[in-house]
């Protein structure tokens, strides 16, 4: 099914695997749930957040332009960095593009592309494509 006119974020919380080996998995689930209202707080209510995966979250928004998306993908990158969760200091990888009339496979393809792009290239950043 094509989805038309939308933006998409995937975020992944860098070294959480090292987070859940060194502290365990209570303390990894509670970095989830504070991330998650770190990154509910940077979103409008219309924006759709899910959970994808351990520690992936994807983000779809609409009526968004892609100098919009940029400055949203800073925000959520920011906030979460900005101060410790549970005395961890936690960052995040973010890759993000906008898609027109194009099936969501494919743009989940070029956001993850570029979320590969920001963790090579150092973590704790935010590609746009």
């Amino acid at each position: 099914m094509k989805q038309h006119d939308f933006n998409l974020l995937i975020i992944d919380i860098d070294h959480f695997k090292k987070v859940n080996d060194i502290h365990g998995h209570e303390i990894g689930d509670a970095v989830i749930r504070h991330v998650s209202k770190r990154i509910n707080n940077c979103i409008r209510s219309e924006d759709i957040a899910v959970r994808w995966g351990g520690e992936e979250f994807i983000i779809t928004f609409k009526d968004m332009t892609n100098e919009q998306l940029y400055i949203k993908a800073e925000k959520i990158c920011v906030s979460i960095a900005s101060s410790p969760i549970l005395e961890l200091d936690i960052t995040v990888s973010i890759g993000g593009t906008t898609a027109t009339n194009t099936h969501f496979n494919d743009v989940y393809k070029v956001a993850d592309k570029a979320l590969y792009f920001s963790k090579s290239n150092g973590r704790n950043q935010y590609t746009i494509v």
